[in-house]
């Protein structure tokens, strides 16, 4: 997959095909080249030290496990390039699966009807999180840590004393398998990245991360661009939990608990900037990718699921270490 990756710039405009541009994109390419290196290093060293581990069950079940999360994760690696933060993407991941689970079960409403439905739920969730932050100036950190409780009671709500399953085969059939959750999840990998690097509005999220003041200098309506960014990271984490309903046949609230956690993780194991202007959609991809390898991998081992984390939250320490490390004001 083509990297969707750029590098930090308050510049509003595609820089010339000229040496400088070349070396911007030898740089992109070294950096996808990296994270991708690191993946192979990382699947190599389980596959030595465990036999299960080799199979191909045991490589589709990687991609399958990372698909949903990585879709999420895509709406993310927007809200971080834009220099935003949005916490609560795992309880509207929860609210947006009771309410297809409801349309479904309760009001058996057509397919495309119930999932029209949790995508426009997702989207309104992320747009209120960006009014709420680009109107009152509260951090985004307080203000999606409060989107996270309140959306997680109101899916809490929404399912007491019902019950959200057994779903038609149709629906069912979205998150089958491994095939069908993998090409959304490199659809909407494909389609975000062109977003990013095709559309103004997404060469934006590049400059309001860089540089919000020189953005907004240069005619950039950085209010109205950002709510578009939470938006899009309230559709993905719908597209998400419909996929996730789809393939366990069942909605409950409890689902999506950490999931902004995890997409956060994988974001910036990519490389993605937690302080906005640099990243890409593609890296975000392989760093789902690396998390996954390594629970897997260290499930074969025996591992418990505590270690499992301990050994994640060095990896994101590491990895926003690296981050500040090489920031050009460092």
């Amino acid at each position: 997959m083509t990297d969707m990756t750029q590098n930090s710039s308050t510049q509003i405009s595609t820089p010339s095909a000229d040496g400088s541009s070349f070396a911007a994109l030898k740089h992109q390419f070294l950096q996808i080249w990296q994270v991708l290196a690191a993946l192979v290093l990382i699947y190599l060293v389980f596959f030595v030290l465990s036999e299960p581990f080799r199979s191909l069950d045991t490589l589709l079940s990687i991609f399958g496990q990372a698909s949903i999360l990585a879709i999420l994760a895509c709406g993310t690696t927007v809200v971080l390039i834009s220099g935003g933060l949005d916490l609560s993407v795992g309880s509207i991941f929860a609210v947006v699966g009771v309410i297809v689970g409801i349309a479904l079960a309760e009001y058996q409403l057509p397919v495309v009807v119930a999932v029209l439905i949790g995508l426009l739920a997702g989207a309104a969730m992320g747009a209120l999180n960006g009014t709420i932050q680009v109107f009152t100036k509260v951090p985004a950190f307080i203000v999606t840590l409060g989107g996270l409780t309140a959306y997680k009671g109101i899916a809490e709500i929404l399912a007491s004393g019902r019950d959200l399953s057994r779903f038609p085969e149709s629906f069912q059939m979205l998150g089958s398998g491994y095939l069908v959750p993998m090409l959304i999840m490199f659809g909407v990998a494909l389609l975000t990245g062109l977003f990013l690097t095709k559309t103004r509005l997404g060469n934006h999220a590049f400059a309001i991360g860089g540089n919000e003041e020189v953005a907004r200098l240069s005619g950039v309506n950085v209010r109205k661009s950002r709510i578009y960014y939470y938006m899009l990271g309230g559709v993905l984490a719908a597209t998400a939990a419909i996929l996730e309903v789809s393939k366990l046949n069942f909605a409950m609230p409890a689902r999506g608990q950490s999931y902004e956690l995890f997409a956060i993780a994988a974001v910036v194991i990519g490389g993605t900037s937690l302080f906005g202007g640099r990243g890409g959609v593609g890296k975000t991809l392989i760093g789902m990718l690396i998390m996954q390898t390594i629970i897997v991998g260290l499930s074969y081992l025996g591992v418990g699921t505590s270690v499992q984390r301990i050994a994640i939250g060095i990896i994101i320490i590491v990895a926003v270490y690296w981050d500040v490390w090489r920031r050009p004001s460092r």
